[in-house]
C-alpha cells in the first residue's frame, strides 16, 4: 500500500488505465438500448419486453456488485477486473449471436454482471496505487470517463447499425472490451499492490466475520447516499425528455439536449471537483453538502417553472455540475469511513455494496416515478428529484460528522 503523499508518473498511468476501463463499463450499459431501433423489429418486441432486458441489466449488477466486492478482496483487483473486461465482451458477442428472446436476456445478465465487478476493482486498485495526493484527481478522472462511455455509445452503435447491421454493431461493441483488456494486460506491472500482498497489519479486516462490515452505519448511510442521488439522477434519464417537452415546451431534440447538458457539466464539474478533495477549509461531507445543496436548489427552480423555455436546459446543466463537483469527495468520503471503521482490506465489499445503492436507485426510480407521469404530475416528479437530492445531503453530513469523530486512518 502507498503511503506517502508524493505524486509520481506511474500515478498518472494508473489513473489511464482505471479510466479506461471504467469508461468500457459505462460504454456497456448503452449498447442494448441503443440497438433497440433493430432488436425490437427483429424480434418483435414490444416495449415492456424490452425494458425488461435493462430490468435485468442493473439486477444483475447491483446483486452481482455486492458479491464482486468479496471476489475482489479475496483475490485482487486486478482479476476482478479482467473478469470483468472478459463478460462485458462476451455480453456482446452473446448479443451478436443471438436467435431468440432468451439469447437477448443472456446478453443483458452477462453484461450486467461484467459491471458489476468495476466499483469495488477499481476503487481498490487507485486506493492501494495512487498517491493519496492524487485520490481525488484520480476518482474524478474515473467518473468523468464513465461519462464519456456513456457519450460514445449511442454515436457508435448506431453508426456501425446503420451501416453494417445490427448484428455487426454487436461483434464491433465487443472488441472494446477486448482492446482494453490487452491494454490492461500489457501494464499490467503499473497495479503491483493489492491487498494480496499488503504487508500491513490490519486488525479491523481481520477481526470479525466477512459480513461485519454491514452491522457499520457509515456503510449503510453511504449506500443511501448512492440510492437517493441515483434515484434522482435515474428520473432525467428516463423521463426527461417527456417532462420539458410538457413543462417547458421543448421539442424532442432540445429535451434531449437538456439530458446532455448534465452530462457534459457533470463531467465539468468531476475535474473542478477533484481540486476540492485535498484543501483543509472544509471536509469532503461539507463539499459534498454544499454542492448537492446547490444542485437542490436548481432541480427545485426547474420544478417551479419560473423560467420556461431553454431556461431548463440550463437549470439541468446547473444541476449537473453541482453533482460532478461533490462525486470525488464523495468517493473520498467513503474512502475514509471504510478505513476508518473497517481497514483497507474490506475497502472493495464496502465499494462494492455502497455502490450497489446506485444500481438499486437507478432502477427503482423510474417504477416510482412512472406513475405521476401517467397522472400528467410532471411538476411533482421534478420536486421528487429535488426531495431526493435532500435526502442524500444529509447522508452525506451523517457519514462527515461520523468520520470526525474517529481518528482517520488512511496513510
Amino acid at each position: 500500500m502507498m503511503n506517502n503523499n508524493l505524486s509520481s508518473p506511474k500515478d498518472f498511468e494508473a489513473i489511464f488505465l482505471v479510466s479506461i476501463a471504467h469508461a468500457s463499463s459505462h460504454f456497456y450499459h448503452l449498447v442494448i438500448p441503443s440497438l433497440f431501433p433493430w432488436l425490437m423489429p427483429a424480434f418483435n418486441l414490444n416495449f415492456v419486453q424490452a425494458g425488461a432486458l435493462m430490468t435485468t441489466f442493473f439486477v444483475t449488477s447491483a446483486v452481482g456488485q455486492s458479491a464482486s466486492g468479496f471476489f475482489v478482496d479475496k483475490t485482487g483487483p486486478k482479476a476482478g477486473m479482467y473478469l470483468g473486461l472478459i463478460l462485458l465482451a462476451s455480453s456482446a458477442i452473446v448479443l451478436g449471436l443471438s436467435v431468440n428472446y432468451p439469447m437477448l436476456f443472456l446478453a443483458a445478465a452477462l453484461a450486467g454482471a461484467g459491471n458489476s465487478v468495476f466499483h469495488p476493482a477499481d476503487y481498490s486498485l487507485m486506493n492501494y496505487n495512487i498517491s493519496k495526493r492524487m485520490l481525488g484527481h484520480a476518482f474524478a478522472w474515473h467518473t468523468f470517463t464513465g461519462n464519456i462511455g456513456w457519450a460514445i455509445c449511442p454515436l457508435f452503435m448506431v453508426l456501425m447499425a446503420e451501416n453494417y447491421g445490427w448484428r455487426a454493431a454487436a461483434f464491433a461493441a465487443s472488441s472494446i472490451a477486448i482492446i482494453v483488456l490487452i491494454v490492461e494486460l500489457a501494464r499490467s506491472s503499473v497495479f503491483a499492490n493489492d491487498q494480496r500482498n499488503d504487508k500491513s497489519v490490519d486488525k479491523k479486516a481481520s477481526s470479525g466475520n466477512a459480513f461485519g462490515f454491514l452491522s457499520e452505519k457509515a456503510v449503510w448511510q453511504c449506500f443511501f447516499f448512492f440510492f437517493f442521488t441515483a434515484g434522482a439522477f435515474g428520473v432525467l434519464q428516463s423521463f426527461s425528455q417527456t417532462i420539458f417537452n410538457h413543462l417547458y415546451n421543448l421539442d424532442l431534440k432540445s429535451a434531449s439536449t437538456a439530458l446532455t447538458a448534465y452530462l457534459v457539466c457533470s463531467g465539468v464539474g468531476c475535474l473542478l471537483g477533484g481540486f476540492f478533495t485535498n484543501q483543509e477549509k472544509l471536509s469532503n461531507g461539507a463539499v459534498v453538502a454544499i454542492a448537492l445543496s446547490f444542485s437542490a436548489l436548481m432541480s427545485l427552480l426547474l420544478a417551479s417553472c419560473i423560467l420556461t423555455g431553454y431556461w431548463a436546459i440550463l437549470f439541468v446543466g446547473a444541476m449537473g455540475l453541482g453533482t460532478g463537483i461533490a462525486s470525488p469527495s464523495r468517493d473520498i468520503m467513503i474512502r475514509k469511513a471504510t478505513i476508518n471503521k473497517l481497514g483497507m482490506k474490506s475497502i472493495g465489499r464496502v465499494y462494492g455494496f455502497t455502490y450497489c445503492g446506485m444500481d438499486v436507485g437507478q432502477s427503482l426510480s423510474p417504477v416510482v416515478f412512472a406513475p405521476l407521469l401517467d397522472a400528467q404530475m410532471f411538476m411533482a416528479a421534478l420536486f421528487g428529484v429535488a426531495i431526493l437530492q435532500t435526502l442524500a445531503i444529509f447522508t452525506a453530513l451523517s457519514v462527515d460528522s461520523g468520520q470526525k469523530s474517529s481518528l482517520d486512518l488512511a496513510t
